[in-house]
């Protein structure tokens, strides 16, 4: 009977042959990464294999990210999670947007400040994910409030979840106007230095690390040209994608645009779990659950029930990329998920990492790995594939 570690290896490399161009995978339990692999290519067009190094777009996990920036200004006393943010972003920028003048920064982080997102508005999702889209566009985190203004709330504040783009980009304002910093300053200040997360950055942030990225492919379907459209700027690439990489996750910036590694991803998520970026105060008000539309949410965290227990995380998608991390409780381990594929826009149904750890035996397999897993002084050996079979 194969391995564990040989069954997940076989699964990514079944993936990366017919699904996906890449696929980065990390496992950790207690404080450790205990198993990672890179598989598949990084650019297909090119022959560039992923490796342990290259970046991703991790979309909507950034808001995990946020949601740590918001919650220790909170233990610091600087951001009270239950004071309208109107009390300090200036009413010309919060103009004509649904419960600005209310919301607070709780409703704000749990979804339920039901002011309606960007990311749905045809206009924006043509400008910058579709038709319109415009390369040398350089977009400022503003801008993308604009396509909701004069929109109706979708309810009253605390009343339903609706996950919306702009609760984050309002985030991120306000950590910014709280500071006097920029997000990626506080950002690094406060995350990635500490827990020396080298390969993680703000898309645009750090022009260095881009010659890691990987190259970023999209689903295209009836779906996605009808909500989207075809830029000029796409082309087409195999099994059912099209190149997306003349587009910039800039746009998304506090909603969705940090870009990492599986093993960066990792590292934080276990950093969170295990209290060291919140005091147990913000780590119980994280917790503290609420109807979603699948599972459960907390202050920008789901509880979700899987076919292998229950799993706390986020997932994200956007174009090009998609990712997902999950830690189970009663195993204690956790699992990231990071694919240079997105589905964003196309039919729901299409394949994204999301629907990888749903569907596949993957968070199986990482909890029979994780469970051979001794201790700090008995680790696995960590497997490194980025000599696997690629894309093709």
């Amino acid at each position: 009977m194969a391995s564990p570690e040989s069954a997940l290896q076989d699964l990514l490399l079944q993936k990366t042959r017919t699904r996906f161009p890449a696929v980065s995978l990390a496992i950790g339990k207690g404080s450790q990464i205990i198993w990672h692999e890179a598989a598949g290519y990084a650019d297909v067009e090119n022959g560039t294999r992923n490796t342990p190094e290259t970046l991703f777009g991790i979309g909507s996990i950034t808001k995990v990210f946020i949601a740590v920036l918001a919650l220790q200004l909170n233990e610091e006393g600087l951001l009270p999670l239950d004071t309208p943010v109107s009390r300090w972003l200036d009413e010309k920028l919060l103009s004509r947007i649904a419960h600005a003048d209310t919301v607070t920064p709780r409703q704000l982080l749990s979804h339920y400040a039901a002011i309606p997102s960007w990311e749905d508005d045809p206009g924006w999702i043509s400008d910058a994910r579709g038709k319109h889209l415009n390369p040398e566009r350089r977009w400022m985190p503003h801008e993308t409030l604009d396509y909701i203004r004069g929109k109706k709330a979708l309810s009253l504040p605390a009343e339903k979840f609706h996950y919306s783009n702009t609760h984050f980009t309002l985030l991120g304002l306000l950590i910014e106007k709280i500071t006097q910093n920029s997000l990626e300053a506080e950002l690094s200040k406060r995350i990635l230095a500490p827990l020396s997360l080298k390969n993680t950055s703000m898309a645009g942030a750090s022009p260095a690390k881009s010659g890691n990225l990987a190259g970023k492919y999209h689903r295209l379907d009836a779906a996605f040209i009808q909500n989207a459209g075809f830029s000029p700027h796409f082309h087409p690439a195999p099994y059912g994608l099209i190149n997306v990489s003349a587009s910039s996750l800039a746009v998304e910036w506090a909603a969705g645009g940090i870009v990492s590694t599986a093993q960066d991803i990792m590292t934080f998520i276990l950093a969170l779990k295990n209290a060291q970026l919140l005091n147990p105060q913000s780590m119980k008000a994280m917790q503290r659950w609420l109807p979603a539309e699948s599972g459960e949410m907390g202050l920008s965290l789901f509880r979700i029930e899987t076919d292998y227990g229950p799993a706390l995380g986020h997932g994200g998608n956007v174009l090009g990329f998609s990712a997902c991390v999950w830690w189970y409780q009663h195993s204690d381990c956790a699992v990231a998920i990071l694919t240079n594929a997105g589905s964003m826009h196309a039919d729901p149904q299409a394949d994204c990492a999301s629907r990888f750890f749903r569907e596949s035996e993957a968070g199986k397999l990482a909890q029979e790995i994780a469970s051979r897993y001794a201790g700090d002084s008995d680790p696995v050996s960590i497997h490194r594939g980025e000599n696997h079979e690629p894309y093709s």
